[in-house]
């Protein structure tokens, strides 16, 4: 099929980066490079150091301020600011759980509500919704005790039940997706968990943090959204332990929790850690958005994953004859199931991504069709052993299950031929077997062909009108092949 970029989804306003300006000031050359996919971006200063074209520039990257600590450079601040009236949001103090010494800005709540006013004023002058205090879940003594974040959130909520926080604030490191879901979506937002913020011994435990959720959802209609400012796996010592903590475990893990953000409705906003660690794409933990802390460098492997995966963009329904970038999916499988993306190997695909479906493993795309009738899906496909691949339509229900050959390990086109309603719909896309790679796919109608002699047989990888598939055949009838009807009389 004829690979040619399609309309693409919309860009995620969630998706953003952390940028160490100590080690790299920002420029138009990185930032061209992550505009793609990547809406905003924060240093952990008040102002970026680097000015470039693209930042907070119409269909740029967006900065987002910070007040470190209670010693920020208001007036800074304030000037940038003023100089910048389409700024939204306003983050609040690093890690005050956490020492100076591993990267906090060692702040008791005590310390934090002291210095709160300056703050709160400030987003109020310039409009801005403000973001708590980002907390982290590594334990560090701070004020001579060790604050784990529902504590110093709760104290701080205690000192300032006032505070006029829009969102709360969280890092972590933890190595697998699931965790980042228990801390987005299970643990401060439902009561159907025994681990849960909602609970009885945890509403007795942290009063003041609770009370704050709970007024923030009478006065708003749901919990205060979050962002989580700082995010990869990082724990080596934790499982998988750190010599498991690979590349394509990175890749994986992230793929799988930015799902997760993007799904869930009570997150504003993610952020990468770290687009540019100093020593580039081959030092632990993996997670460099480049291959080096250049400003002539290119995007990693991990950075064109991050960059053009998914926003899981629900508004956007793909027409008969546009391409749809098999990583542009609204819904995958995770877990043990979980796809695959990678930088694309196809030389003849103008798609950044490759997707591997593992055994059991699937993609959800989004059709919309003005007519129901046959049609051609025309796969662009990779595999090294016969697959079993299923189409499914709204609530899975199966439109087809074909065997498909191997393509003998090299990216050919798969053509698959299926009876589709009118209008929206989904249209998932499943691998029995591992390991089935596509990194395009297109719908096509079928169209009128020419009447076959019957004493000729119809040709091999025909299709009744119905999508099923039949081998040669002498009957008469209507067939579909190569999305083409053909008539045997």
């Amino acid at each position: 099929m004829p690979l040619v970029p399609a309309l693409a989804q919309q860009r995620s306003a969630k998706r953003g980066v952390c940028w160490d300006e100590k080690t790299q000031t920002l420029t138009d050359a990185t930032l061209s490079k992550m505009s793609p996919g990547i809406a905003w971006l924060y240093t952990w200063g008040e102002t970026p150091v680097g000015q470039t074209s693209l930042l907070d520039a119409d269909g740029g990257i967006a900065f987002l301020p910070m007040t470190w600590n209670g010693d920020f450079d208001e007036a800074k601040l304030r000037a940038y600011l003023s100089a910048h009236p389409g700024a939204r949001y306003l983050l609040a103090f690093n890690e005050p759980n956490l020492s100076g010494s591993v990267g906090g800005s060692a702040m008791t709540p005590q310390q934090a509500a002291t210095a709160w006013p300056k703050v709160k004023q400030l987003a109020a002058d310039f409009h801005l919704q403000l973001v708590a205090p980002a907390l982290n879940f590594t334990g560090d003594n701070v004020g001579g005790r060790i604050w784990e974040p529902f504590a110093w959130y709760d104290e701080f909520f205690r000192l300032c039940p006032d505070a006029g926080v829009d969102f709360l604030a969280f890092h972590t490191y933890m190595n697998y997706y699931s965790a980042v879901d228990w801390v987005a979506s299970r643990y401060f937002y439902s009561d159907a968990d025994d681990a849960d913020l909602l609970t009885a011994a945890n509403r007795a435990q942290y009063p003041h943090l609770v009370a704050y959720l709970e007024a923030y959802q009478a006065a708003n209609g749901h919990y205060p959204k979050m962002f989580l400012t700082e995010f990869c796996s990082y724990q080596g010592n934790e499982y998988p332990y750190t010599s498991a903590i690979t590349l394509d475990f990175q890749i994986d893990q992230m793929t799988q929790k930015v799902q997760l953000l993007e799904q869930s409705e009570l997150v504003e906003g993610y952020a990468w850690f770290m687009a540019n660690p100093a020593g580039g794409e081959t030092a632990w933990p993996y997670m460099s958005l480049f291959q080096r802390n250049t400003s002539d460098s290119e995007l990693s492997a991990l950075g064109t994953v991050y960059v053009y995966m998914s926003s899981f963009d629900t508004s956007k329904y793909y027409q008969p004859g546009e391409l749809i970038q098999a990583s542009d999916y609204v819904n995958a499988t995770t877990g043990e199931q979980a796809v695959r993306l990678r930088p694309n190997s196809d030389a003849a695909s103008s798609c950044p991504l490759q997707v591997e479906l593992v055994a059991s493993a699937y993609t959800t795309y989004l059709v919309e069709l003005a007519e129901a009738g046959t049609y051609v899906l025309t796969l662009r496909a990779k595999s090294a052993a016969t697959n079993t691949i299923g189409i499914y339509g709204d609530n899975f229900q199966r439109l087809l299950r074909e065997e498909v050959p191997s393509t003998g390990g090299q990216w050919k086109e798969v053509t698959l031929t299926l009876s589709l309603p009118a209008g929206k719909s989904e249209l998932t896309v499943f691998s029995a077997q591992p390991s089935f790679f596509i990194n395009g796919l297109r719908l096509s109608a079928v169209t009128d062909g020419i009447d076959a002699p019957r004493s000729e047989a119809a040709p091999q990888a025909c299709y009744t009108l119905g999508g099923q598939r039949v081998g040669g055949t002498r009957r008469p009838g209507i067939y579909v092949q190569q999305g083409r009807k053909v008539v045997v009389r």
